[in-house]
């Protein structure tokens, strides 16, 4: 959605110097020097390593929370009732791709995908509640199938290879490519064929796997599930609701699933890609592609081939990103086994620490996203009035008018500043409480967040840096 979303945060820029869509429209001046911002927050997640060290013990590694008891009656209901809404949702947003207004600022589908769901309940489900298995109309949908034709929904996974674990990771890619590389996601009559195209997909997956599909290869499933372990509540089988600190789903032992190590670090490196595509360094990029004689033959040929060269870099752009933070990820586990020894091998720790990285994927996705989403978010109010086009005021907001005073610059970067060092320094303390339960030693579980912490300090900076750089675009 990259043109329109620059087009409504442009209109929020030179109506009143606000935001744009992602950081900073608008230049704020900072009472101190960047460098100092910079220095704090790195500072501020060293010390969270050093008050885990002092204060954590093995004892306290066993994951806290408080289940409160539902009656059956009630969890069912709510389950069905989010499940009603799930399916109606899915069902206007496929009227609304094929026959609302095909702008991507007036469609209920284009607005609803990538504002109210991409990003509005993606945080809703890491800050508060993950409901997207009681809503998820796919889900629905393939169950209702498997039932209708007579197949076990309880099917046994053994039929799956582990290669379907990978799917998830690949799912999260593509998506990130339709949305921040391609024009798809402009074209409401594009998304609905894309949303379709991912149900066939589910139903398909239901009824030749049961629900291991959407356990193990099911991408938005898969996505969902390790975001809601961040939550400070949870809905455990409609039985009861668990109430935890902020990232103590992290620690709850679980099956290993194909692909956990790509999907997590997955999504920060795309969020940090759409970060820097936003400043001048990638404007500097394109400078040097552009300009570079060796890389010009090459560029040239992909042009006369019919390729939109933007989108070509931009492709290579996102997946060299996700790549060089894939493999930093690696390189810092494989300085933790050589620190830490004993009988775990790399592989073991790669997935047993990645999951404490998503606490700053949430931290990052609402630092970029919080503007977008305040402000953009609100164009779904005249579209679901009128979702079809066809002059309705279903809700009476069919003329609102975005407010863009819902949020400033400075307001911006307090959250991102605030939000960036909360979650670094939450996945710190869980990783170290990770380590104590790996590794039953003190001495051992602080040496092997050495590097981890080196590497979140390094990150704070990075990220932060990235969301206070102006806006290229």
């Amino acid at each position: 959605m990259t043109r329109w979303q620059v087009a409504v945060a442009t209109t929020a820029v030179l109506a009143a110097s606000q935001v744009n869509a992602h950081a900073f429209g608008a230049r704020y001046d900072l009472p101190l020097p960047l460098s100092l911002y910079l220095a704090a927050a790195g500072m501020a997640v060293a010390a969270s390593f050093l008050g885990a060290l002092l204060f954590l013990r093995t004892g306290l590694s066993r994951p806290m929370h408080l289940d409160i008891p539902i009656p059956a009656k009630a969890g069912r209901a709510l389950s069905t009732v989010l499940g009603i809404v799930g399916l109606l949702v899915l069902a206007v947003l496929l009227g609304a791709a094929f026959f609302g207004p095909q702008e991507a600022m007036r469609n209920f589908a284009t607005v609803w995908v990538w504002v109210i769901w991409w990003v509005g309940f993606v945080l809703f489900s890491a800050l508060v509640v993950c409901l997207w298995p009681q809503i998820d109309p796919f889900r629905r949908l393939a169950a209702f199938s498997t039932w209708a034709v007579g197949r076990p929904w309880q099917s046994s996974s053994a039929n799956l290879p582990w290669a379907a674990g990978l799917m998830a990771p690949a799912g999260l890619l593509a998506i990130a490519w339709i949305e921040l590389v391609s024009d798809w996601s402009e074209d409401p009559h594009t998304v609905g064929l894309l949303v379709m195209t991912y149900l066939v997909v589910a139903l398909l997956g239901g009824l030749a796997f049961g629900q291991q599909w959407f356990r193990v290869a099911d991408p938005l499933s898969r996505i969902f599930a390790v975001l809601g372990r961040v939550a400070p509540l949870s809905v455990a089988s409609g039985t009861a609701v668990r109430v935890r600190p902020p990232g103590e789903g992290l620690l709850s032992r679980s099956a290993p699933v194909g692909g956990e190590v790509a999907l997590v670090t997955g999504l920060i490196g795309i969020v940090l890609f759409d970060g820097l595509s936003e400043t001048p360094v990638w404007a500097g990029v394109l400078d040097f592609v552009s300009n570079s004689p060796f890389l010009r033959a090459p560029l040239l040929w992909l042009r006369g081939q019919g390729a939109d060269l933007i989108q070509v870099i931009r492709t290579i752009g996102l997946l060299a990103t996700i790549a060089a933070f894939y493999s930093a990820y690696w390189l810092l586990i494989v300085l933790m086994r050589a620190l830490a020894g004993g009988t775990l091998t790399i592989g073991q720790l790669a997935r047993a620490f990645v999951g404490t990285l998503l606490p700053i994927a949430v931290a990052y996705h609402l630092s970029h996203y919080v503007s977008y989403l305040l402000i953009a978010g609100q164009l779904i109010f005249p579209a679901a009035s009128d979702p079809f086009g066809l002059g309705w005021d279903l809700f009476g907001t069919r003329n609102w008018s975005i407010d863009i005073s819902v949020i400033g610059t400075r307001h911006i970067w307090w959250v991102a500043f605030t939000a960036l060092i909360a979650g670094h320094a939450l996945s710190v303390l869980v990783a170290h409480r990770r380590a104590l339960q790996l590794f039953k030693d003190a001495r051992r579980a602080a040496l092997t967040q050495v590097p981890m912490t080196i590497g979140m300090v390094g990150l704070t900076v990075l990220s932060l840096w990235i969301l206070s750089q102006p806006i290229t675009e």
